[in-house]
């Protein structure tokens, strides 16, 4: 079974990322995630620049899986607002769903705002920012 760590490019980290959005084709096999990364210089020297952010799509194609669990009931989140995410290792047993008949990459978001994960696994990963630098 061939499984690649889903990492997108080098120096885009989904670190303190803000999920604004998740929408699924189950015909085409694809996921798209709206997110705003954080694209700031930690070593800046006022808070908007160490805290800016970016808006960007992440567009998974030939999606093998994509399991979203539910909020931890004992955690208060607020609807209508983007969660905290930071991005993960595939979990071993979810992986284990695709198959293994192609390689494919796979990872897992944590959502802090409801302490568990999303998992997806795709042929493809592709991000594209929404805004210009």
């Amino acid at each position: 079974m061939g499984f690649k760590a889903f990492e997108v490019e080098h120096d885009i980290s989904f670190h303190d990322a803000l999920l604004r959005s998740i929408s699924t084709d189950l015909v085409e096999q694809r996921a798209e995630f709206v997110v705003d990364l954080c694209v700031g210089n930690p070593n800046a020297s006022t808070e908007a620049e160490r805290e800016r952010r970016r808006g960007a799509r992440l567009v998974l194609t030939g999606v093998r899986y994509l399991v979203i669990e539910p909020p931890d009931p004992k955690y208060r989140y607020q609807l209508g607002a983007p969660v905290d995410i930071d991005s993960c290792e595939a979990d071993p047993a979810m992986s284990a769903l695709s198959g293994g008949r192609e390689e494919v990459l796979a990872g897992r978001f944590f959502v802090s705002d409801w302490n568990s994960f999303i998992h997806f696994a795709a042929t493809n990963a592709v991000l594209t920012w929404l805004e210009r630098v």
